[in-house]
């Protein structure tokens, strides 16, 4: 039988081979793929999605998850139309999607921290929520807006779309976080076991709190590339980014049982999602099968991970409890 730590080894050598095979294969199917121009509008129309990713990665590590980003981005951008379209200023814009942004996340946390609710529970429950307010507040009437400020959308610099420096900063900025400060420090420990971690002194609760908190001002940021990026807000706006944040967390080999995992691993199951649904459009194959790839390696992920804590002897429910 093979032991947890080969099986570790496995599940992060996964990746960079997918990536190295996904990269060889959809180069010889389309010679427009491997081309400074596609890989640039590649980094662009992912941005939004690798900051929903980054806030999800905390949560995950933490031994939560969050199913209710989709639809908040969709809120928040909603949020940033109406406020653009009202003549606001570029800086009221961005102050009024971090807020509402922090809102929605502070929900979640105070559902989860306060009122002890499940974390899958909770933002299944606030998804719900959330999408029934972006449907009343659509009302039929589709919102466009162009990109409030430049950093927000897909002007270039030296061929690189100017998002994708903040994207990098807020990256950097968070695996320095969680692995050179105690409170980055004390989200793997509550993750690997909350009852041992409050015994230490560690205030759990505060960290579960801050933790939705964040991911609520990185939807706010999300928001704000999301208008810029498709230029319109329907009911529908965001929905398909909770899924593959999701995704590219656990495909990063971010453990979905907690206490393990970071973000610069998010960051490579980021490219291999946007890189496979890019891929396979230049290649004309059917999008049918984007999905089917997509959730097949999920499936082997997780398979990988929850065998390996069989494995370990760790908990298999708590991650989604």
């Amino acid at each position: 039988m093979a032991e947890p730590r080969s099986l570790r080894r496995v599940q992060l050598a996964l990746l960079p081979v997918l990536l190295v095979v996904e990269f060889l294969v959809f180069s010889l199917l389309s010679p427009r793929f491997f081309t400074p121009e596609n890989l640039a509008n590649i980094a662009y129309n992912a941005a939004d999605l690798a900051l929903v990713a980054a806030g999800v990665t905390l949560v995950v590590i933490l031994g939560g998850i969050d199913v209710s980003t989709g639809f908040a981005v969709g809120i928040v951008a909603w949020t940033v139309a109406k406020l653009s379209g009202s003549g606001m200023p570029a800086f009221v814009v961005v102050l009024g999607a971090l807020l509402v942004g922090a809102v929605l996340g502070a929900i979640n946390g105070s559902l989860i921290t306060f009122g002890k609710v499940p974390p899958i529970i909770a933002t299944l429950g606030t998804a719900a929520i959330f999408q029934t307010a972006l449907f009343a507040l659509w009302n039929s009437n589709d919102l466009f807006s162009a990109p409030i400020a430049p950093i927000f959308s897909g002007q270039r610099v030296l061929g690189v779309p100017m998002v994708v420096g903040l994207v990098i900063v807020v990256y950097a900025f968070l695996a320095w976080f969680m692995h050179k400060r105690p409170a980055g420090r004390e989200l793997y420990a509550t993750g690997s076991n909350p009852e041992a971690a409050r015994l230490a002194g560690i205030r759990v609760n505060r960290l579960q709190f801050l933790s939705y908190l964040a991911i609520g001002v990185l939807v706010g940021l999300a928001g704000l590339i999301y208008v810029g990026r498709v230029g319109v807000v329907q009911a529908s706006s965001g929905n398909e980014l909770t899924l593959l944040a999701i995704a590219a967390v656990v495909v990063g080999g971010t453990s979905i049982l907690g206490g393990e995992g970071s973000v610069l691993r998010t960051l490579g199951g980021l490219v291999f999602i946007v890189v496979l649904q890019n891929g396979i459009v230049l290649a004309g194959v059917p999008p049918l099968w984007n999905g089917l790839l997509v959730g097949t390696t999920i499936i082997l992920a997780v398979a990988i991970d929850v065998l390996a804590a069989r494995k370990a002897n760790r908990p298999l429910l708590r991650g989604l409890a």
